[in-house]
């Protein structure tokens, strides 16, 4: 599941920026999403090495 969520992610930071500057106020919900699939992550695999 965490694969198809960056997946999609990766996918929306691919959209050029000067397409994004219409959905401005969904970029910083993008960075934070991503933010926290990195934090999401490392505790994933904190728990795999226990």
């Amino acid at each position: 599941m965490l694969y198809i969520v960056e997946k999609a992610l990766d996918e929306l930071e691919a959209v050029p920026s000067e397409k994004r500057e219409g959905l401005k106020h969904l970029d910083q919900e993008i960075n934070d999403a991503v933010a926290k699939l990195k934090i999401l992550k490392e505790k994933l695999k904190a728990e795999e090495n226990k």
